[in-house]
């Protein structure tokens, strides 16, 4: 009767005397201690549920730790996580194996396994948890397809259903662009890292510094992007019916009136938000440090502002301070104005242009208003208000600090979130970190996450603002 469990040898591979170690109830985790030479492998053979060897694979997988990985991870950088390193070593091997003919040609886990989990990594975990996966389940086999002239090597059948399983999100209408954008990075994530491991030079063997050198940036994206979406980043609301909405605060909800070429303006924010993160850049930047300046205002508009006086005559009240209106339309008593205001946040970097006269125009629109400016350079950037109760800094003080880079965007608009109601961002959307070159998708995915907490609107130019700031204060 032949043995029914299935042994690996690594002493084959290494020339050392090994220990070898069944998984508890030949679980389909496989762990090399190199130092101690200690392997824990499932013994098993066939899957009972797919009749697939998976344990094989999880041992020739293993056999190649114990050939080509150190004996130990050795000390880490400030800031590298150690499943980085251990999910680029994962790759590294596989891509091993398969040059030396030694392809992991089998899953070394059901297909249907990894469908289920699959599907709820997209729908319910962080970006991390989707990028960590895809980099463990992705390598290369024998393409032996007879008609298939060039192609050498197709990939496993654990990416192919992964990747098809992802691709579902995309025609899925009750799922947010945010969320598909989301997936759709983590996809080139796993690319990219994918290939930074395995693409050299003809002859050259990959080796281990390879995994410590991309280790740190990958380490940087599973920081930023652990967190769980919330059920609003993932799935679009119902629609409700039309509700007669509030004139308390202008909070919440912002109704969907502020039309511009066929839908609202709260709507247009979020679509264009949606769209530059897919074209924003694989790469991680971060913000610069910003200064908040309350220069004087030297220029009093408040004579020339529409409505700027606090109170004017109606027909009803308590204080009949107007009595020669009696006769003519009854507003004898005097009643306090509710003034229209809100904030408006100006990104004044080189790509955005705006005069006194501007603010001026905005002031009459909207009497209550407070408009700030924000720029930078380097690594740090400044924001300042340049408009409030009715007065304003001189053109000589716009001239001057008008220009130069973004560099705090997020921290401006975190800013923008704690002002009245309504918020209004005028920008291009084109946001840039510190030091000007880092457009990464982590600066857009934290811009679009203000923006819908603080149900912040985008308007992209002074023009926009003067046709629509007033019919979003009313």
């Amino acid at each position: 009767m032949p043995n029914s469990k299935a042994y690996p040898y690594p002493e084959i591979v290494t020339g050392e005397k090994w220990e070898v170690i069944g998984t508890v109830n030949n679980s389909p985790e496989g762990v090399t201690d190199n130092l101690n030479r200690q392997m824990t492998v499932p013994l098993d053979r066939e899957c009972e549920e797919c009749g697939i060897n998976h344990s094989r694979m999880i041992r020739r997988h293993e056999l190649g730790h114990a050939k080509w990985s150190p004996k130990t991870m050795g000390k880490l950088k400030p800031g590298v996580r150690a499943e980085a390193v251990h999910v680029l070593e994962e790759v590294r091997i596989n891509h091993l194996l398969y040059e030396n003919k030694l392809p992991l040609s089998e899953p070394s886990k059901c297909l249907d396994m990894i469908q289920q989990k699959t599907n709820k990594l997209v729908y319910e975990s962080g970006i991390a948890e989707i990028i960590l996966m895809g980099l463990a389940s992705k390598w290369k086999v024998p393409d032996n397809y007879a008609n298939r002239r060039h192609a050498t090597y197709k990939y496993n059948d654990e990416w192919v259903v992964m990747s098809s399983a992802i691709n579902m999100i995309y025609s899925d209408d009750t799922v947010t662009e945010y969320r598909k954008n989301q997936i759709q990075y983590a996809e080139k994530v796993i690319n990219m890292y994918h290939q930074n491991i395995t693409n050299h030079g003809y002859g050259q063997t990959i080796s281990y510094r390879k995994v410590q050198k991309y280790a740190e940036p990958l380490s940087a994206i599973l920081d930023m992007f652990r967190d769980a979406p919330t059920q609003d980043e993932v799935y679009k609301p119902k629609p409700t019916p039309n509700i007669v909405p509030s004139m308390d605060e202008g909070e919440g909800d912002s109704e969907e009136s502020n039309e511009l070429g066929g839908g609202s303006l709260e709507q247009r924010t979020r679509n264009d938000l949606s769209e530059m993160l897919y074209r924003s850049t694989q790469g991680t930047g971060q913000w610069g440090e910003m200064f908040t300046h309350q220069p004087p205002l030297t220029v009093n508009l408040q004579g020339r502002l529409k409505g700027g006086r606090a109170y004017r005559p109606a027909d009803f009240g308590y204080n009949p301070k107007y009595i020669n209106r009696y006769c003519i339309d009854k507003k004898i008593f005097k009643q306090k104005m509710t003034q229209l205001g809100g904030t408006i946040l100006i990104d004044a970097s080189g790509s955005m242009s705006f005069n006194g006269e501007d603010i001026l125009e905005i002031m009459q629109l909207l009497p209550a208003v407070t408009i700030a400016m924000y720029n930078g350079t380097g690594h740090t950037g400044d924001l300042r208000i340049i408009a409030k109760n009715g007065k304003r800094v001189s053109e000589k003080y716009l001239d001057e600090h008008s220009g130069y880079g973004n560099v705090v965007d997020g921290p401006a608009l975190e800013w923008l979130g704690t002002q009245p109601a309504k918020r209004i961002w005028v920008s291009d959307m084109h946001v840039f970190g510190a030091h000007g070159d880092t457009a990464g998708f982590n600066l857009m995915a934290d811009v679009n996450k203000t923006v819908r907490k603080y149900n912040i609107i985008n308007l992209k130019n002074i023009e926009e603002v003067k046709e629509h700031g007033l019919k979003l204060n009313m």
